[in-house]
């Protein structure tokens, strides 16, 4: 009897060892966690340009952070910005709001996350009376959020939080899921 009761809490024991490990070996990174990395560095989406000559001063104010939508493999911002243009000694400011698209990537030499391939999916603008799309102006915006996207990572593995930092250190793999990106080992490799 009381090798059989031993047996039985050993078994039990296997398994809650096995389920908790298959919960520990994956990590999650939430539309919240990227959005928070994002607004951080907020400031340094920023820009003077030019379109048609006229000198105009590009910047960020609020971002939102969509991941899987539709259930697809992507990461969508979506961008409130505003355009201000300097005339005269007068500034003229005109809002603006982007939605992008783009390509989440592991880059597993620096253990971070990367949103790449960025597609512009919407703009909209609104300027003293004028509310349409004005393409140069969206595509400025759309070499700012590129030209930042592509050397900022949106998460970074390292600072993965619970102890699971450990998970830097082996293949990983992406799971994109509506709301979220999951990080689990790579064994294939």
């Amino acid at each position: 009897m009381f090798l059989r009761s031993f047996i039985l809490a050993t078994l039990l024991g296997l398994i809650c060892a096995c389920s908790t490990l298959s919960s520990i070996a994956s990590y999650t990174v939430t539309e919240h966690d990227i959005e928070q990395g994002l607004l951080e560095h907020l400031d340094q989406l920023s820009q003077k340009t030019s379109v048609a000559g006229i000198p105009i001063m590009l910047s960020v104010s609020s971002l939102k952070v969509v991941v899987g939508p539709e259930n697809r493999s992507v990461v969508a911002l979506q961008a409130d910005a505003t355009a201000s243009v300097s005339v005269f000694g007068l500034r003229y400011p005109a809002k603006v709001k982007l939605e992008l698209e783009g390509e989440p990537y592991y880059n597993q030499q620096e253990k971070a996350l990367y949103v790449r391939s960025l597609t512009l999916t919407r703009s909209e603008i609104d300027a003293a009376g004028f509310k349409g799309n004005l393409t140069p102006l969206a595509d400025r915006y759309m070499g700012l959020f590129n030209s930042y996207l592509a050397t900022q990572p949106v998460y970074e593995v390292e600072n993965a939080k619970g102890g699971l930092a450990w998970l830097s250190n082996v293949p990983l793999k992406l799971d994109i899921v509506p709301g979220k990106i999951i990080f689990a080992p790579r064994f294939e490799e």
